[in-house]
């Protein structure tokens, strides 16, 4: 019978899949299913021809299932987990969630599979802190992405803005001044995606937080406690600039495809996104001429950078370590995902930023990565290693609002700045103690550290 491409879109829901289906090979051999889960959909048009060439023509033994989640991914996997029906590849999404699996025990160790040429290959994406410790590696990262300030270039000439802002007072004032000359046309300064606080401020408060002041999701390795209260002058900023008088309307129930939709549209002059697939999108899902957008370093409240900016991980896969196909599981990781052929084309299409050199050498990337200096990876960006609650989230237990959804009152409501990041930090402190005492959690301030030099 013929080969069957296993490869196909699941809308998340709360069901999770069903378990593996053995498919005949032509020559009647069974071939071993290996599923895939993952949260990026971005890339879908290159993942599926690529997993039916693959099924159709590998020596592995091998038919793979792959099925993107389009919500509620993180929510799919803790319940996979919980039921023991992980499949046997799954994307690493939230950190802490990853993290909580750890230490269950949950991912493989594949530094026990690799060889000695595919750990030299890869040694730019095994980093000590992010994704090894000690001799455990349990993913790979091929791929990096960054948080930048996206802009439309055609909508900054209309109104004279001649360059990005730096600085965050400048983003507001350049914001506004769009807005007020051009909200006739439906056309506004500002937009975020905050339907999910979590998912608006990861891509830019967070990153931002650490290039202005050095914190990590709000932790300071240097002293071994959060320190939120430093956010004050960004937290007025923000208010400002989701306003009625500057924001595009509607951004409090606002999602991160519809607002790229409407940039691409011209009717956004900034928002804040991913390197890794803002590319890809504007090339494909909601095509735009390259000529009018780019990307700048995220603005810091007054100009002045005093740590690197947090780097992610964009394409990295992790193994269950339960899976009864770990060996083919492991196949399918270095064969397909982890190609040269695979990594190669993925770049040079738009869909992430490789920092595997043998990639990039051999890659002819888009116009894109050419052009715009800060879809790169740059010396101002580092992986930095994770916070305590991402670390270890069920040793940081927070009693109330996370510090997403304080900061959200913050820009949408009248809680007092100062008072509410200042019991951000005292909440997220005393759950980091509680954890250290418990014994589930540990110190994780790091002598000497300089946010500069990570």
């Amino acid at each position: 019978m013929k080969r069957k491409l296993m490869a196909m879109f699941l809308v998340a829901t709360m069901t999770i899949p069903m378990g593996t289906v053995v498919v005949q090979a032509e020559d009647n051999e069974e071939k071993t299913t290996v599923t895939i889960w993952t949260k990026s959909r971005a890339d879908a048009d290159y993942a599926l021809p690529k997993i039916e060439e693959y099924n159709q023509n590998n020596t592995d033994g091998v038919i793979v299932d792959y099925q993107i989640y389009s919500d509620n991914y993180e929510q799919a996997i803790d319940m996979a987990a919980q039921s023991d029906s992980l499949p046997d590849i799954c994307m690493v999404g939230d950190k802490a969630t990853y993290a909580k699996m750890k230490g269950n025990g949950q991912w493989l160790n594949l530094y026990d599979y690799m060889d000695d040429e595919m750990k030299e290959t890869f040694s730019k994406g095994i980093v000590d802190g992010v994704n090894k410790e000690d001799n455990n590696v349990y993913y790979i990262i091929a791929e990096g992405t960054a948080c930048r300030l996206f802009y439309n270039k055609e909508i900054f000439e209309r109104v004279g803005i001649s360059a990005p802002p730096e600085t965050m007072e400048e983003m507001v004032s350049d914001a506004k001044k769009i807005t007020d000359e051009l909200s006739g046309e439906g056309i506004y300064g500002f937009a975020q995606n905050m339907k999910s606080p979590g998912s608006a401020l990861g891509r830019s408060l967070d990153p931002g937080m650490s290039r202005d002041i050095g914190l990590m999701k709000g932790f300071n390795f240097a002293t071994g406690t959060y320190e939120f209260e430093k956010l004050a002058d960004t937290a007025k900023y923000w208010k400002e600039l989701l306003s009625e008088e500057i924001a595009f309307p509607g951004c409090e129930s606002l999602d991160i495809d519809p607002l790229r939709s409407q940039f691409a549209a011209g009717k956004i002059g900034m928002y804040f996104s991913y390197t890794s697939a803002e590319p890809g999108v504007y090339k494909n899902q909601f095509p735009m001429d390259s000529d009018k957008w780019d990307c700048a370093p995220i603005p810091t409240a007054d100009g002045s950078v005093d740590g690197k900016q947090a780097f992610g991980e964009a394409i990295a896969y992790t193994i269950n370590a339960k899976s009864e196909h770990a060996d083919k599981a492991f196949a399918v990781l270095k064969n397909l995902i982890l190609s040269d052929d695979y990594l190669v084309g993925h770049y040079e299409e738009g869909y992430g930023i490789s920092i595997i050199p043998s990639v990039i050498e051999k890659a002819n990337p888009s116009e894109d990565f050419v052009n715009k200096k800060y879809l790169l990876m740059t010396d101002e960006d580092a992986f930095i290693p994770a916070d305590p609650q991402t670390a270890n989230a069920q040793a940081v237990v927070i009693e109330g609002d996370d510090y997403y959804s304080a900061f959200a009152s913050i820009i949408y409501g009248d809680a007092d700045i100062d008072k509410t990041l200042a019991d951000c930090s005292a909440r997220y402190n005393a759950a980091y103690q509680k954890g250290i005492e418990d014994g589930i959690g540990t110190d994780m301030t790091i002598e000497n550290y300089d946010p500069l030099n990570p």
